[in-house]
Parts: structure tokens; sequence; C-alpha cells
């Protein structure tokens, strides 16, 4: 029998097993989810739960009590501290993966979607207890605020903003943004300086090449970077996240690069390592990190190569680009939208943006694809 291990149970690996799930043969095969939180984390609907103390939990907090379909997979709560190799060719075995306290996992075939490590409000911890007690301390802090000020101006720190103003319309809202405009430079001028429209009108101010260096004194104004003094009972850092990658840095030949981020070929199998694939935040691929990226495009490739190389066959799909597209909420009520295609722009913006994803901020959708039901009241 071959093992599949999946190691991440967020979007990437949630995905994942689901579409092993039911190409898998249970006679054959054995499937394991490894993850280090007993439930499913959604991270993009964690802004809204944080800002709102009247959002439920189980919009962001979901169980994986239907992840595995009908397949008999197997779940492990817990940390991956390494991968161990083997090298032995009389050991026709892929390796182990090494949990903390030492607990060795066989594999044949691996599959690494560990995501992003995030710092303060999003710094989410694993236990079920710990995460609520963080959601609670930090709705207080928004609560109790009245100048809050945001380190970044990416998707993160925007739709932060507007979170934060639909709950609490009269708060001091200013985000402080390293670029010349808000996101990045992928993104054409004209949309970034909508958004930029659209939560100014919310009262939310901006400062443009400017930085939150270190950690505030809290006995001392805040100032930034360029020395502009601003009132400040809170600091929320969206900056992006770093890839959770720790896990790989004993392999070789090595698989990471500079940044921290997995090189993998266009099979989205990791460089050199043909039995380990890796897909999501965490892949060294020239494309901006989003979530649709990974449903549309990442998934799709590796469930269909993993099959292929259990059946002793060379993966052949590939992944080339997905189309630039990103969906930036502005509260409840609306947002912008961007769609690139062939070089071309489409914008689109409040009742677009609220059908796909500000209402709901796609809990609906992330639901769906963990085979659950619509109502998480009552999860």
């Amino acid at each position: 029998m071959k093992t599949v291990v999946v190691v991440g149970g967020g979007v990437a690996g949630a995905e994942v097993v689901r579409g092993l799930s039911s190409r898998l043969n249970p006679e054959k095969h054995r499937l394991i989810l490894i993850t280090s939180r007993p439930r499913f984390t959604f991270l993009p609907a964690s802004l809204r739960l944080l800002a709102s103390q009247d959002t439920a939990i189980g919009s962001v907090f979901m169980p994986y009590d239907a992840v595995f379909g009908k397949f008999p997979g197997e779940l492990k709560v817990g940390t991956v501290t390494s991968i161990e190799e083997n090298k032995d060719p009389t050991f026709k075995r892929g390796g182990f993966v090494v949990m903390e306290g030492d607990e060795k996992i066989l594999y044949d075939v691996l599959v690494v979607a560990t995501g992003s490590n995030w710092y303060g409000h999003l710094a989410f911890p694993n236990d079920e207890e710990g995460f609520k007690d963080h959601v609670k301390s930090w709705q207080k802090k928004i609560h109790d605020a009245k100048h809050i000020v945001i380190a970044g101006g990416g998707a993160v720190g925007i739709e932060m903003s507007g979170e934060i103003k639909d709950a609490y319309p009269n708060k001091h809202v200013t985000i402080v943004h390293a670029n010349r405009l808000l996101l990045g430079d992928i993104y054409p001028d004209k949309f970034r300086e909508n958004i930029e429209s659209r939560i100014r009108l919310r009262g939310v101010n901006i400062l443009f090449n400017d930085t939150i260096e270190g950690t505030p004194n809290p006995h001392a104004p805040l100032k930034t970077g360029n020395g502009v003094p601003l009132p400040c009972d809170l600091l929320l850092f969206a900056r992006g996240g770093r890839p959770n990658t720790s896990l790989l840095k004993f392999l070789r030949p090595n698989v990471l690069s500079d940044r921290g981020y997995v090189r993998v070929k266009p099979t989205l199998q990791i460089d050199q390592h043909p039995n380990m694939f890796a897909l999501g935040d965490i892949i060294d691929w020239p494309e901006a990190k989003q979530l649709m990226k990974i449903s549309m495009g990442h998934t799709a490739v590796v469930i269909a190569n993993v099959i292929s190389y259990l059946e002793g066959k060379v993966p052949k799909k590939t992944y080339n680009k997905s189309p630039e597209l990103l969906w930036i909420s502005n509260g409840r009520a609306g947002g912008a939208s961007y769609l690139g295609l062939r070089g071309h722009g489409l914008t689109f913006g409040n009742c677009f943006t609220k059908l796909v994803k500000s209402n709901d901020l796609m809990v609906a959708y992330v639901r769906k694809s963990l085979g659950l039901g619509p109502n998480y009241e009552k999860d």
C-alpha cells in the first residue's frame, strides 16, 4: 500500500485532499492529512471576525469532518519539524515526515501546502482554546482603540481598514504603505487609484512612500520612517506573511530560495525531489499570492500529477500562470475587482465585488470545498 501525506490543512492542502479522496483506491492507497490546528482556519474571513464582535467564529474556524469524503483518510493534528528523505536504494519508500515529539510518518508521496506565517492579529494559536482567546483579545483591542494604524497597504491592510470602518465608522484609521500606490506594481495604476478613492471615501487616511519601523513605544507618539507623527492606540501589521517552509530546510539538494520559498518545476514537483509536490503561497513562482490561483490552478496540477506518479507514470500536467484576478472587499457592501486577460485589465466595482466576495468573504465557497453545509452557526 502506498501512502500519500499532505502537510498543511489550509485551502491548498484541504483541496488536494478532497481531490485525491475521490480518485485514490482505499485498497491500494493510504491518505494522511497533517495539520497544526484541529480545525480548518480560513484566514481571509478572519479580518471581519477580529473587527466585528457579532461575527460567528464558525465563519473562520471550520471542522475537517467531511474533508476526506467517503475515503478512509487519516487526520493527524501536530507540527512537522522536518522531512527525512530515503537515501537507501534497498528501501523503496519515500521517507519519513518527522513530527514534534519525534513521531515519524512514512510517506511514498509528499505534498507540502504549509502556507504562510503571520504576525500580530493574524498569528492565530494552533490550539482551539488559544484561538478563541486570541480572537477575543484582538476584538477588544480594536473595540477599545480610537486611533488605529495599519502597516501595509496590500490586500490585507485595505480589507482590514474596510472591516474596521464597517464595525466602527467613527474610528480613525490610517494605512502606512511603502509604495507609491496601494497594492503592488503588478496591477495597473488606474485600478490601484480606484481602490484608494473608495477607502478614502470611508474616512481612511493613507500615507504613501513611508513605513513603520520596529515596534512603537507605547509611552511615546508613533513616528513613521519619514518622521511623521501619528496618533496611535493600536498598530496592526499587514505586510504579508512569510513562507512556512522550515520543515524543508534539511533537504538536499536544497529546495528553498533565499527568501524561503520552495523551488518547483512546472509540474509543481519540488526541484530534484520528484516524489514531493508543493503548492500555494510557499512556491517560488512569478505571480501574486492569491487564494483563487490555488483553487483555479495549483490543486488540479498537483492532484493529477500525484495520481500519475502513483501509477508509475511521468507527471505531465503543468502549471503556467493563472490570470491576475483580485477581489478587494471594502467592508460588506462592496470593494473593487480586477481581472487581467492577455495584457488587458477589466475592473469591477461594488456590485460585482459584493456578489463574489464582500458579502460573506467567500465562506460559503470554502465550506462547500470542504464538504460542509452552509450553516456554520452550528459548528
